[in-house]
């Protein structure tokens, strides 16, 4: 192997790890938030607006936060139907006008995709590779077998798999394998998606 290797700077990593964090963490923060600032607003709505002289001074403890529960709930049925897909597809033509955020965009949602909706089945099965030196496995799933137009210099076809990254499976590595370097396991896509997002602390016999 050549030593002539260019290695990620210190600078790079620091990038890389923010990034990633930022990736991690901001679904959840902002989910945090709008919900923290949602129930803030019915509270203030219910207290201040729709008590009058009908609910005793002080109101019902937890009602906010009940309607709160509510109004998501009508909010994830109505996205489910045809309106929610149609006020989706309004904001996802939005986003794609914005260079920054299209090409980000469009590559969660392909892997969210992949992942959890309707094109799970994209990862056909849970192998290990051998990876990153020989002597040491990864958990990768199988996307393309065989890949189309990737062959080995003998001839050989080569198996698309997805190598991806811990904490965060919606980044990771293309790699090609042949076929018998790939080692089979009895896990589920899921499980694995699980071991690779707590980082091995759920294991499928914990679940």
């Amino acid at each position: 192997m050549s030593s002539s290797r260019t290695k990620p700077s210190m600078w790079d990593r620091v990038r890389n790890a923010f990034f990633t964090g930022l990736l991690v963490l901001a679904p959840a923060v902002i989910t945090v938030y709008v919900v923290w600032r949602l129930f803030i607003f019915v509270d203030h709505l219910l207290g201040t607006t729709l008590r009058g002289g009908y609910i005793r001074p002080g109101g019902v403890p937890g009602l906010g936060f009940l309607t709160v529960l509510v109004i998501i709930l009508i909010v994830g049925f109505l996205a489910s139907n045809f309106l929610g897909r149609q006020i989706g597809s309004i904001l996802e033509a939005m986003v794609m006008r914005l260079p920054v955020f299209r090409g980000f965009y469009t590559t969660v949602k392909q892997v969210g995709e992949a992942l959890l909706g309707e094109k799970r089945d994209t990862f056909q099965r849970v192998v290990l590779i051998e990876y990153p030196t020989p002597g040491r496995y990864a958990i990768a799933f199988v996307t393309a077998s065989p890949a189309s137009g990737v062959t080995h210099p003998d001839g050989k076809p080569l198996v698309g798999v997805f190598l991806p990254h811990a904490p965060n499976p919606t980044s990771g590595f293309l790699l090609f394998y042949p076929q018998e370097s790939l080692i089979p396991t009895t896990l589920k896509v899921e499980q694995a998606l699980k071991m690779v997002v707590s980082g091995g602390v759920v294991s499928p016999a914990a679940d």
